[in-house]
């Protein structure tokens, strides 16, 4: 099995490849965890890990970190993708940008790839946090198609989902504070959750709080992913 984390935000797809191992060690309890990396090189050991498991059927989690920095070895991984696909235990690569038929070849054979680019990087940069503005409208609307933008240019759930529950918290503050020296926040900032909090009912700023904080729980415990469960919260505002 291959996993492929790759693109410009390292940041991110390094916390990523933290969040799969906590799922993936949940899942093969006891699995022996081998992490490789331009420094550690060594191609025998790479060969064996293709087939083996270890003793008394220990299964193995290989990370493959920043292996096409080198030239040599990025051809010895490449000409491997067939043996990773088959092998008993997952191969989680971990890269920057990669070159489009380098990605090609991977994406033809890995269970799943995910591409982390910081927003701007190539692009018209933009600022992300207009992902509010329909959410402070309540215009369902509006925010389905502010998300689905910000996820075509390369935002990730992971990030759109921290600006929104910020957004979310900050109305919460607002409704509960009598001014705006208990709240902490900005004037600009008190003044938008004030006035947004005019379109909810307390309790429904506080299930929409419990409900993003439950995402990220339920993503460590391998339940789902947070794409999937972020688009049916924006649905359901």
């Amino acid at each position: 099995m291959i996993y492929l984390l790759h693109g410009t935000d390292t940041h991110k797809a390094r916390a990523k490849l933290h969040e799969m191992l906590g799922i993936l060690t949940k899942k093969r309890p006891n699995s022996e965890l081998f992490k490789i990396t331009t420094e550690n090189w060594s191609e025998g050991q790479f060969n064996e890990l293709l087939s083996s498991q270890g003793l008394f059927d220990q299964k193995y989690i290989v990370v493959l970190d920043g292996l096409f920095d080198k030239k040599d070895i990025k051809d010895c991984v490449m000409g491997k993708l067939s043996e990773m696909k088959e092998a008993p235990h997952p191969f989680l690569i971990l890269d920057g940008k990669i070159d489009a038929p380098t990605l090609k070849k991977i994406e033809a054979v890995a269970e799943k790839a995910q591409e982390f680019t910081k927003i701007g990087d190539g692009k018209e940069s933009y600022n992300i946090f207009y992902i509010t503005d329909g959410l402070l409208a309540r215009d369902k609307k509006k925010l389905w198609i502010d998300y689905v933008d910000l996820i075509s240019k390369g935002a990730v759930a992971e990030e759109v989902h921290g600006i929104l529950f910020w957004q979310v918290k900050n109305m919460v503050i607002a409704s509960r504070a009598d001014s705006i020296k208990e709240t902490g926040l900005t004037p600009y900032q008190y003044k938008n959750a004030l006035t947004a909090t005019r379109k909810y009912k307390e309790d429904e700023l506080l299930k929409m709080s419990g409900d993003l904080v439950n995402m990220t729980h339920k993503v460590r415990s391998g339940e789902g992913e947070l794409g999937v469960m972020m688009e049916k919260w924006v649905l359901g505002i």
